[in-house]
């Protein structure tokens, strides 16, 4: 906007407004739909700045289900013997184990 005047060339500012709009990507049709529907198109000053909140809203929504991810689905470790085959788990209790079920069950 401002290397146009620069230039001195002269854009009407809904033409600026809907050029800006349809150079946006298409992940943000729903933002474009919205301000279009508008009765009046907001100035390219304010839409540039509707933009910026846009991208913040969606990265800032982003961040949360990524850490939520991560924490829910951490995949574990696999523990490898000597030979690096992976360790098979034991399910066999152990003499202490049995009495101490015996034990807490009587």
């Amino acid at each position: 906007m401002d290397k146009l005047k620069v230039m001195e060339i002269e854009i009407a500012n809904d033409l600026l407004t809907i050029l800006l709009l349809y150079s946006i990507p298409e992940s943000y049709e729903n933002f474009r739909i919205a301000i279009e529907s508008r009765d009046e198109l907001p100035s390219p000053k304010t839409l540039k700045i509707k933009l910026i909140e846009e991208k913040i809203a969606r990265k800032n929504k982003e961040i949360p289900n990524f850490r939520v991810h991560n924490k829910l689905f951490t995949p574990r470790k696999r523990s490898t013997n000597v030979t690096g085959k992976p360790k098979v788990a034991n399910t066999t209790p152990t003499k202490k184990e049995t009495e101490t079920t015996i034990t807490n069950s009587s």
